[in-house]
C-alpha cells in the first residue's frame, strides 16, 4: 500500500497585523476611538491547492469560474488552485510532493485513490470547532461517508451526481420512434433499444448504452457485495444474476458490438459519433460543450421495483497532509453550504447533496442550457437504499464488469462470468490481508 510522503503539517498560524492607535501599541479590539467597531483580522495569505480524483474540472478555466471566484471572495486570503489530473494520479502527486488540501471524489473512486494513499483525515474536530450543521446534509450521503470512514468523518458530502437518460432526439425521429418519458422501466428501455439498434446505409446505430461499472455501484438493489464487516463476498447469488441479466441483454442485441462496454467508446458513440440513441453515465451531468452539436433532451433512470438508483455522491475530503487544514476545512464547509450551492443549482452546475426543499425547486432556472428541457428529470428521486459500504465496494463493481464483457467477448454463461469474478475478489481481499 502506497504511503503518503506529504508531511502531516499543524494548522499554520495566523498571523495578526496589530491595527494600532500609536507606534508599538498592541491592538485591543476597541478601535481607535471608544465604541469604534474593531478592525478584522487580516489572515496570511495562502494557496490552497484542489484535486478531483474524476478529473471533472479539468477543463481551462472551469475551476476558476465555478469555484475560484466564490472562495477568493468569500476568504480574501486564499488563493485556489486546481491541480488537473493530466498532471497524474494522486500516488504521482505523493512522489512528487505536490501539496494538495483538498479532494473531491465520488463514492466509487476514492477507496482506490484517496484511502489507498491513506489520504483521509477525520474531519469531525473541525466539524464541532467551526460549528458545521450536519443536519443540512442528504441523510444517506452522510451516512455512506460514515460507513466509509468507520464511524468516523473523512469528507462532507458535495454533489449527489444526476442519473438520467440523455436521449438524441434525431435519431429517433429519423427512425419514427416515440421519445422515451419519465417513468419508463427496464423492460421498455429495452424495447426501445431493439427499435433503435440498426444498420442503415452502412452505418451502425445502438438504441441504449451505459457505464457498466456505475450500473453496478448504483444498483437499485441496494446488494451487499462485499459485506464491510466479515468481507465475505457476494457476487454469485441470484439477486446479482438477475443484476447481470437485466444490462447484458442490451449489449446482446443483434447487431451491437460488444466491445462498446468501454466508458471511452461509450461516450464517443453518444456525443461525437451520434450512433447511440440513449446514454446516460449514471454519475453526473454533462455540458453545454458536450451536448451543443445535438438535438437532445432527458427522461428519469429507469426504475426497478419503484426505486431509482443508489445515491452516488462528490465528497470533498481534507488531505493528512495538509499544511492548512482549518482554512481548507473552512472552504470545504463553505463549498457544502446552501449559500454557495443553490446559485450551482440555479446554473444546473451542481445537484446538491443537500437536504434542502428549495433546492429541486430553484434547479436549472438559471441555466440557458436546460431551457425547454426536461428538467424535473434531474434531481434525484425515489433514491435506492445505499449499499454497505466497505472498501471493496468499488473493486466488485469493477468486477462485475469484467465479469459483463467476459460473458460478451468470451462466450461465458453468467454463472461462470459471476463465479470467476467472485473468485478473483477473493484473492483480492486475501492478497491485501498478507499485506
Amino acid at each position: 500500500m502506497l504511503k503518503p510522503s506529504i508531511a502531516i503539517g499543524a494548522a499554520g498560524l495566523l498571523l495578526v497585523l496589530a491595527a494600532c492607535s500609536g507606534a508599538g501599541t498592541p491592538d485591543t479590539g476597541k478601535g481607535t476611538e471608544e465604541g469604534a467597531p474593531a478592525q478584522p483580522e487580516k489572515k496570511e495569505p495562502i494557496t490552497l491547492h484542489f484535486y478531483n480524483v474524476g478529473g471533472n474540472f479539468d477543463a481551462e478555466g472551469y475551476f476558476e469560474e465555478k469555484f475560484g471566484k466564490a472562495i477568493k471572495a468569500k476568504f480574501p486570503h486564499v488563493t485556489p488552485v486546481l491541480i488537473p489530473t493530466t498532471s497524474g494520479s494522486l500516488d504521482k502527486m505523493i512522489a512528487s510532493n505536490q501539496p494538495i488540501d483538498v479532494i473531491f471524489g465520488s463514492v466509487g473512486l476514492v477507496y482506490n485513490s484517496i484511502f489507498l494513499n491513506e489520504m483521509q483525515y477525520d474531519i469531525e474536530p473541525l466539524v464541532k470547532k467551526y460549528k458545521t450543521d450536519l443536519s443540512r446534509f442528504e441523510p444517506q450521503a452522510l451516512e455512506m461517508i460514515r460507513q466509509m470512514s468507520g464511524g468516523k468523518l473523512y469528507a462532507l458530502p458535495f454533489d449527489s451526481a444526476a442519473s438520467v437518460i440523455y436521449y438524441n432526439k434525431t435519431l429517433f425521429d429519423k427512425f419514427g420512434v416515440p421519445y422515451p418519458k419519465d417513468g419508463i422501466t427496464w423492460d421498455e428501455l429495452y424495447n426501445l433499444s431493439v427499435k433503435l439498434t440498426r444498420n442503415e446505409d452502412g452505418v451502425q446505430y445502438y438504441g441504449f448504452t451505459i457505464s457498466p461499472n456505475h450500473y453496478f455501484w448504483r444498483n437499485q438493489m441496494s446488494l451487499n457485495l462485499v459485506d464491510p464487516q466479515t468481507l465475505q463476498v457476494s457476487l454469485t447469488n441470484d439477486n446479482v444474476k438477475s443484476l447481470m441479466d437485466n444490462i447484458a441483454r442490451f449489449y446482446q442485441i443483434p447487431g451491437f458490438n460488444p466491445d462498446k462496454t468501454k466508458m471511452d467508446s461509450l461516450t464517443k458513440m453518444f456525443f461525437r459519433d451520434q450512433v447511440s440513441a440513449m446514454w446516460t453515465p449514471v454519475a453526473g451531468l454533462h455540458v453545454e460543450k458536450d451536448l451543443a452539436p445535438l438535438n437532445w433532451d432527458i427522461v428519469s433512470y429507469p426504475t426497478m421495483n419503484g426505486s431509482g438508483p443508489q445515491p452516488y455522491p462528490v465528497f470533498t475530503f481534507l488531505n493528512v497532509g495538509s499544511k492548512h487544514k482549518d482554512d481548507a476545512y473552512q472552504v470545504m464547509d463553505f463549498l457544502s453550504t446552501e449559500e454557495f450551492l443553490t446559485e450551482k443549482a440555479k446554473a444546473a452546475t451542481f445537484i446538491p447533496a443537500l437536504s434542502s426543499d428549495n433546492i429541486p425547486k430553484v434547479f436549472g432556472q438559471d441555466a440557458p442550457l436546460y431551457k425547454g428541457r426536461n428538467v424535473a428529470a434531474i434531481p434525484l428521486k425515489n433514491m435506492a437504499k445505499p449499499s454497505p459500504q466497505s472498501k471493496y465496494y468499488s473493486t466488485a463493481g469493477q468486477h462485475l464488469t469484467i465479469a459483463l464483457r467476459g460473458i460478451l467477448y468470451e462466450g461465458k454463461d453468467v454463472n461462470t462470468a459471476l463465479r470467476d469474478a467472485e473468485e478473483a475478489m477473493k484473492k483480492t481481499i486475501e492478497a491485501d490481508k498478507k499485506k
